[in-house]
């Protein structure tokens, strides 16, 4: 059950402290004591479950490494979060990603698998390889060297090479293969209740019976089930040890209203988990939990590590390239640089109309932040960095806020105080506000009266 925010808010801080949900670092630290005067230990600080508050819903994948999070959405939505300031950047990765299955990272980036393609993405262009022609995928898993192996829903692995793809299928097609981890040498998944093992050194595949139908987790070192309720971890072939009540979830277990790592039972990794989440999520020990569910993501961490309201955000528009085939644009000519491009070949240029460098390449992907809505912000916060010239999607206007954050605005795009964007032209934008002044009853009452600003583009930008 979802309660308002408000309220979850309330009874978030009011679980953190009476319980938390598991040890959080000493942000005070520990005072010098003078001679005779005892030492005071600093508070930890206070931790709790967070709902994060994304709009469209939740995402379809999530994984989660030591620098942040990613999180990937139906339709090529990209949101990352950093670690090291809680803040949220996003991205757009176009066609090629918009039915993503599942997601790692990697020290490059993130690697996307969607329904016809693996996306590498390193936070600033996206390369794009087809899977073989009627492959299936319903798992992805990444090697010692951070290569990709595929799995599909009949039971062959699809194995990244320099050429491309070596499929390897067993004699018979297994349907509803899923739950793709590494054990050794071997390659290890389930299908209902059988469990697959294979060797690709040796090409040798292996099968034996699973305890109950479901995914396995290999963690640890050990293969983990979830059978009649509790989670089992596997002591040798056809061979399984009960370990605690509870249910794998993601790369973690859930036990009651605990979060459990099924390698180290013994020790809670999160507490007063307060959904049934369909997948949890840690990049290592004392990192902060990612859940999902079907109403959307909550993380567990320090209170205010994270940027939690997602009212709305501006989505990066990434260059996609073909694996294998160059990145460079057609086209050009002076004064004219293509700056984006979009997996559907859509082209936007910007026309410089001065010897200013190209302003929407001067913010890098990675660094872009969310934003405040243009319905809360006057025109008078903004100042005129760049326009394009794009017959096909509309022409755009690049500003910055006093802050030096980017946005784009179009035309019709409405700011706070009544005030549209009526017309961008090649070196400048007419912004219309419309004025409401009261003359009195005697004198026909209210007046609506448009002002218009005009925002040029000069050699220094700005108003």
């Amino acid at each position: 059950m979802k309660f308002p925010v408000s309220m979850a808010v309330l009874i978030i801080l009011l679980a953190v402290l009476a319980t938390g949900c598991g040890p959080g670092p000493d942000s005070a630290g520990t005072t010098v004591a003078a001679p005779g005067q005892a030492e005071i230990a600093g508070r930890p600080a206070p931790v709790g479950w967070l709902e994060v508050v994304v709009p469209g819903g939740p995402p379809s994948v999530v994984t989660v490494d030591d620098d942040g999070v990613w999180a990937a959405f139906h339709g090529g939505g990209l949101l990352e979060c950093s670690m090291a300031d809680g803040r949220w950047s996003s991205y757009d990765l176009g066609p090629a990603a918009s039915a993503p299955v599942e997601m790692a990272s990697t020290p490059a980036g993130v690697i996307i698998l969607s329904d016809s393609a693996l996306i590498a993405f390193d936070g600033e262009e996206a390369t794009v390889t087809p899977l073989p022609e009627g492959f299936d995928p319903s798992d992805l898993a990444l090697d010692e060297g951070y290569g990709a192996v595929v799995l599909s829903d009949e039971g062959s692995l699809a194995i990244a090479c320099a050429d491309g793809w070596e499929v390897r299928s067993p004699e018979e097609p297994i349907p509803g293969s899923t739950g793709l981890g590494r054990l050794g040498p071997d390659w290890v998944f389930s299908a209902g209740d059988r469990l697959l093992r294979y060797d690709p050194e040796v090409d040798l595949w292996q099968e034996e019976t699973l305890p109950a139908p479901g995914p396995v987790l290999v963690a640890g070192g050990r293969i983990f089930v979830t059978a009649d309720g509790s989670v089992l971890a596997r002591t040798g072939p056809g061979d399984w040890e009960r370990v605690f009540r509870g249910r794998l979830c993601g790369d973690l277990a859930v036990a009651g209203h605990r979060v459990i790592d099924p390698a180290m039972p013994s020790d809670v990794v999160a507490d007063a988990l307060p959904i049934a989440p369909t997948s949890l999520r840690r990049a290592s020990a004392g990192s902060p939990v990612w859940a999902v569910d079907e109403m959307g993501l909550m993380v567990c961490a320090e209170i205010g590590a994270f940027e939690t309201r997602l009212s709305s955000y501006d989505m990066e528009r990434i260059e996609c390239t073909l694996a294998g085939q160059s990145t460079a644009s057609p086209g050009g000519s002076a004064g004219v640089t293509p700056v984006l491009t979009a997996a559907s070949g859509a082209f936007r240029i910007y026309e410089s109309v001065s010897s200013r460098p190209d302003p929407f390449t001067e913010f890098p992907a990675r660094r872009r932040d969310l934003r405040r809505p243009l319905s809360e912000i006057s025109i008078e916060e903004f100042r005129l960095v760049g326009i394009t010239i794009d017959p096909a999607g509309g022409d755009q206007a690049m500003v910055e806020d006093v802050n030096g954050v980017p946005y784009i605005l179009y035309v019709n795009s409405e700011l706070a105080n009544n005030t549209r964007i009526a017309e961008i032209t090649a070196n400048e934008v007419i912004v219309i506000q419309e004025v409401t002044v009261d003359y009195g009853p005697e004198r026909g009452g209210t007046a609506s009266i448009p002002t218009i600003y005009t925002m040029r583009l000069h050699e220094e930008g700005g108003l």
